[in-house]
């Protein structure tokens, strides 16, 4: 009996954590690529969304990092000021809509995590999951 309180309790806890969205941050990662330079050398490019939910709003950009057989050539690539988009969002059960925001569709809460898909080659729908940015500056 003890054993089945503690489950449910432990449900119950996971599902008020999976609903507490306002004031958390979550990135997904959005493409791999490479990239070979003139002087030999390369770069790995990973590029990431970011979502960051208000009380009314979700700040949306995107950034890349640039990983270059020279350090120095990363400098050359920085996007530190991303253009940030501001949407509207609300939350409906187990699933988040940010209006206006369709590149991922309808996102769902799943384990902590909000889970979307991505279109591509027309027809096939890959998931794109956002885990939270543990370390937020606050």
């Amino acid at each position: 009996m003890a054993k089945i309180i503690h489950t449910i309790l432990l449900l119950c806890c996971l599902s008020i954590k999976a609903q507490k969205i306002k004031g958390k941050t979550y990135i997904a990662t959005t493409s791999v690529s490479c990239m070979e330079l003139s002087d030999g050398g390369g770069c790995s490019i990973y590029q990431y969304c970011y979502l960051q939910f208000e009380k009314k709003y979700a700040n949306v950009f995107f950034k890349s990092v640039f990983y270059c057989s020279s350090k120095e050539r990363e400098l050359e690539f920085d996007n530190s000021n991303p253009e940030v988009k501001k949407y509207s969002w609300k939350k409906e059960g187990e699933t988040i809509i940010v209006k206006g925001f369709n590149n991922y569709g309808i996102l769902k809460i799943e384990e902590g995590k909000l889970v979307g898909t991505k279109e591509m080659n027309y027809k096939e729908f890959v998931p794109t999951e956002f885990k939270e940015e543990l370390c937020q500056k606050k």
